[in-house]
């Protein structure tokens, strides 16, 4: 790739990046101010003016403002226009220093006014989530910002002026604050329209300068489709690969959020790719290069090469089928994992479906690059996500088109939000206060007191885990319902199913579904501990529950036979049916109880086996555990079983997963992390089969993590010779040598499975 596309795109973002809260270059720190100050006046004065303004027309003439005094930033010998100039670097739409925030700062102040027990409900879930004392979960305070995915499949049907005239027509059926959204929805749709126009007006005008034919090809090409897209769908591969960068990067500079997912890309540019191939306007070659333009920006935008947790929430979908059913994987499909492959890129992350009708040589084109020890994979199982939607009430169509984004975030395109993954729950905590409370945790968790049964144990946990979700959803649902007015998003909501025809933002439950994720962690511990207190108190009579605790508070010193004991009895994820059993048996009912409560906005909420670091960071302050784990040690990571007993054999935990339904998780994300030796044993027709043989099993989310332990151990010590090495940390990938050396550490330690 010419070095032309990579300098420019450094030299922008390496001015762009914050150093103590500022712009690294002076001239474009001060640049950006003055155009944040232009934006701010002009609310002001359009405050001032319309006091009793809705929210969302507040935000729609923000975005005009945006639109009218934005800057473009165009890089050399790059077709594709995205960036406004208006975030700082390592953002991918999250930002406090973007003028989008300016609606919510506004309305949070009043808001606050009005309803004091705002502050009430904080300092419930700040004693709920402080990791230095009851570090029961994490989760945003309010509605969740990120995980979101734009309606690309109706932006590449109706394009935004389509989206636009459709929300003008809604208006007119409408009054009230119905029709005040659907008038915001369309002059946000002008605005993002606007935008482009402006990128390629500045386009056209360089184009008359442009000294070398590499630069005037690039700047017709964008000069061409800014004039096009993204008021019209794509007619042209090169105008659909436009289409998303730019409509994901400027929906999310407007609105403030993170879009986390790119786009279905091959069931999206498959036809365009295929049609100019068949009228002569592109070959292979040229779909590649383009390709490879489009996804270089996030890695650089980023610094990866120097940046130790590298969160980018930035995926690609690959695979799976069609809104009909049918398997995708064209030669889009393969273009991309090709290049990321070649041009040994971290982002965008490739999240992959697939299912049992995926063709062998789509898994095996994988397994290449995987097999090879490109770590940045996930392969995610359709037959559960699709029937775990549908469970939950989604329509098959749409349950068809899902996509997955941030990391392994289950959301159905086009059809809403499912506030991703904002809230995660440490059910081993839970349990380890319901056993020895803390001070104060009595009024989260109750505290056990005896059982004649095990039955009457688990009845007892089960309501207690009930009786914790019940505190904590409630005080959330009550937040997020005072500050949905400061949240509003009318440029997102109107490429979302049903905000449009309801005249609702997504915020207010406008769109056609309305989830909220709730994040399980631990159920490997919670379930072996379960088992332990099962065989060893009720069963096995081995100790009592008073003993079981007494160990438990010791830390289990003094208590070593009996640790011994729990450690060798059968754990979930070793391919044991009996403590399978006992662990799809607690997740179904567990479950079941959660999809019951509904969130603010009238949804359910599903649950999620998928943890990010949580298995961390969650350890540190949990205490001692029945399974036989000490204080402070790892849990077990989203659906994968713990660490306290080995397995050399891949198979075994891919056995169990055919035990526990992960359907019950009603389409939420469950993640299967897998350590595998680096060597010439396994092949990408075996890789494909075993991949195949993963989903027949049923299991739900493989995240593969291909690596020589032995250069692990070296890269630690000479880190200059592995710059290139990339794992697989938990939801994102990065370079190994960049990492702390405690995070260098647990990824060494992970089970290596050898066979």
């Amino acid at each position: 790739m010419p070095k032309a596309q990579i300098n420019s795109l450094r030299a922008y973002y390496q001015k762009t990046a914050l150093i103590n809260g500022e712009m690294a270059d002076p001239a474009t720190w001060a640049r950006f101010l003055a155009i944040r100050e232009k934006i701010t006046k002009g609310m002001d004065a359009f405050v001032h003016q319309h006091p009793d303004v809705p929210s969302v027309l507040m935000k729609s003439h923000l975005h005009t403002l945006m639109a009218e005094h934005f800057e473009p930033v165009i890089f050399d010998e790059n077709p594709f226009f995205f960036e406004m100039g208006l975030r700082e670097a390592a953002s991918w739409g999250l930002s406090d220093l973007c003028p989008a925030g300016y609606v919510r700062a506004h309305r949070e102040k009043a808001i606050h006014r009005e309803h004091p027990i705002l502050l009430r409900l904080e300092e419930i879930a700040n004693r709920v989530y402080d990791m230095d004392t009851l570090g029961l979960c994490q989760a945003q305070n309010t509605f969740d910002g990120d995980h979101h995915t734009l309606g690309y499949t109706d932006l590449f049907r109706l394009g935004v002026k389509g989206l636009a005239e459709k929300a003008e027509a809604a208006a007119a059926g409408f009054t009230g604050d119905e029709a005040a959204f659907c008038q915001a929805a369309a002059e946000s749709c002008r605005a993002l329209i606007r935008i482009a126009g402006k990128f390629g007006e500045k386009a056209a005008r360089l184009l008359e300068q442009a000294k070398t034919d590499n630069a005037r090809k690039y700047l017709r090409m964008m000069a061409e489709t800014a004039s096009r897209v993204p008021a019209r769908p794509p007619q042209t591969f090169l105008e659909g690969l436009s289409m998303l960068l730019f409509t994901r990067e400027a929906v999310a500079t407007l609105e403030g959020i993170g879009i986390s997912q790119l786009g279905h890309v091959d069931r999206l540019l498959g036809p365009l790719y295929e049609n100019d191939v068949a009228q002569g306007r592109l070959t292979r070659e040229e779909a590649a290069e383009l390709i490879d333009i489009w996804m270089l920006h996030t890695d650089i935008k980023f610094d990866l090469e120097n940046t130790s947790w590298p969160e980018t929430s930035t995926c690609i979908q690959l695979g799976g089928c069609d809104e009909n059913g049918d398997p995708v994987y064209n030669a889009v499909t393969r273009l991309f994992i090709e290049e990321h492959h070649r041009l040994k890129l971290v982002n965008p992350k490739l999240n992959c479906r697939y299912n049992a009708q995926s063709p062998a040589a789509y898994l095996e084109t994988a397994g290449k690059a995987i097999l090879a020890g490109h770590n940045n994979f996930v392969l995610i199982n359709d037959a559960v996500i699709l029937q775990g939607l549908m469970n939950s009430g989604v329509g098959e169509a749409d349950a068809r088109l899902y996509v997955s984004g941030g990391c392994q975030e289950t959301m159905i395109e086009g059809c809403g939000h499912t506030e991703g993954v904002a809230f995660y729950a440490s059910m081993p905590r839970v349990m380890d206060l319901f056993l020895r409370p803390e001070k104060d945790s009595a009024a989260f968790v109750p505290v056990f007191e005896k059982a004649d049964s095990f039955e009457d144990f688990e009845r007892q946990f089960l309501a207690a885990m009930d009786h914790f979700f019940s505190i904590v959803i409630d005080q959330r649902n009550m937040r997020q319902h005072l500050v949905r007015d400061a949240l509003v998003c009318p440029l997102f909501s109107a490429t979302q199913k049903g905000c449009i025809e309801s005249g609702r933002d997504y915020t207010c439950g406008g769109a056609r579904y309305n989830f909220s994720t709730i994040s399980l962690t631990g159920l490997g511990t919670v379930a072996d501990s379960l088992f332990a207190i099962k065989k060893l108190v009720y069963e096995d009579k081995a100790c009592t529950m008073q003993e079981m605790r007494s160990a438990l508070e010791a830390n289990w010193k003094g208590w070593e036979q009996l640790r011994q004991r729990a450690l060798s009895l059968p754990k979930y994820g070793h391919n044991k049916p009996e403590a399978d059993e006992l662990a799809n048996d607690f997740l179904r009912r567990l479950a079941a109880r959660l999809s019951r409560r509904k969130n603010e906005r009238g949804g359910m909420h599903i649950p999620s086996l998928f943890v990010y670091y949580h298995f961390e960071s969650f350890a540190r302050v949990l205490r001692a555990t029945p399974d036989g784990r000490h204080d402070f040690d790892l849990i077990s990571p989203g659906a994968a079983p713990s660490q306290l007993q080995s397995i050399r054999d891949v198979t075994e935990p891919v056995k169990s997963m055919q035990r526990i339904d992960f359907t019950a998780c009603g389409g939420g994300s469950c993640v299967l992390d897998v350590k595998l030796p680096l060597s010439n044993h396994m092949t990408p027709a075996l890789f494909a089969s075993f991949i195949q043989a993963c989903g027949a099993y049923g299991c739900p989310t493989l995240q593969p993590n291909v690596v020589s332990q032995e250069e692990l151990l070296d890269a630690r010590v000479h880190p200059e010779k592995h710059r290139q090495l990339i794992v697989r940390i938990c939801g994102l990938s990065a370079y190994f040598v960049a990492l702390t050396p405690t995070v260098q550490e647990e990824i060494i330690a992970r089970n290596l499975y050898e066979g």
